[in-house]
Parts: structure tokens; sequence; C-alpha cells
């Protein structure tokens, strides 16, 4: 690997503070708020989005934290997760507006896999429970069971009461 140019190490820290200012902007957080969340002054922060500060390896973790990414999340290349098409936008202000943690995103998805008759994100795993209807591996929606099983049960209780 060769070291790089002054001007190199430059270009990186203004692609750094611009991904952070984006995923700042799209998560509406001032940089007030955000340098809270880090732990960092205020001052800082606005040196780090212009790309005039390096920051930590410690800081670049409570960064991505604060933004609720993986800091690799923090160097990627191309538009951040936010998007033109208005569907996406409806869906991440619903999840802002709910003010939703992980966990409470991770149902909604595991919802819409269980509805929409989707694989589970295998990048996820672990993190959405399989039904526990025997050989049934689909995503659970509501007490343990999978859409089909959790309303099968469902109509049957109701047809026994």
């Amino acid at each position: 690997m060769s070291e790089s140019s002054p001007g190199e190490a430059h270009a990186h820290l203004d692609a750094l503070g611009r991904r952070v200012r984006a995923l700042r902007e799209t998560m509406r957080l001032t940089q007030e708020a955000f340098a809270q969340r880090c732990g960092i002054s205020v001052s800082f922060a606005s040196l780090l989005e212009r790309g005039e500060r390096s920051p930590s390896y410690e800081t670049l973790i409570s960064i991505a934290r604060a933004l609720e990414v993986p800091v690799s999340e923090l160097f990627r290349d191309g538009p951040t997760f936010a998007s033109d098409d208005p569907s996406h936008v409806r869906l991440l202000d619903f999840a802002r507006k709910a003010q939703l943690t992980r966990a409470q995103v991770d149902r909604v998805i595991a919802v819409g896999h269980a509805m929409f008759g989707l694989e589970p994100d295998t990048r996820r795993a672990g993190r959405v429970a399989g039904c526990s209807e025997e050989g049934c591996d689909r995503p659970v929606l509501a007490r343990g069971l999978c859409g089909p099983h959790y309303h099968r049960a469902r109509r049957a209780r109701l047809g026994d009461e």
C-alpha cells in the first residue's frame, strides 16, 4: 500500500466530513445535538464536517453511534441511505416521528417480511426470530408465529369461543 499525499489525505477528510454532515442532516440533528450525542464540542463538529479536523478512532466510534450507523458507513462512497423516492422518505419520516428504536424497526421489517412472504434479510440474522411452528422458518409476526400460522391460530381460537 502506498503512502498518500497530503492532498489525498485532505480529500479523504473532506469526503468524511461531507458524509458525516449528510448522515446528520438525514437524522435531522442540529450540529449542537449531534455534538452532544458524540461527546464533542460544537466547534469540533463544525470543523469535522468541513474536513478541517481528523477525528480519533474513539471519536469515529462515537460519531457512528450518534448517527446509528456502523463505522464503515462513515467512509462509504455514494449517496446516503436517504432516497429521492417519496415512499422511502415517508418510511423514514414515520420511523423518526414514532421514535422507533432499532429493535422496533427490526420488528416492523419482520412484519413486512411476513406480510409479503419475503425472506428475512440475512445481514440481520439472529435479530428476526423464526416461527415457532415446526418446520417453518418464516419471520415472526406475533406470539412467536409467522403471519399465516398466527392468523390460523387466531381463527381457531375465535371459532372455539
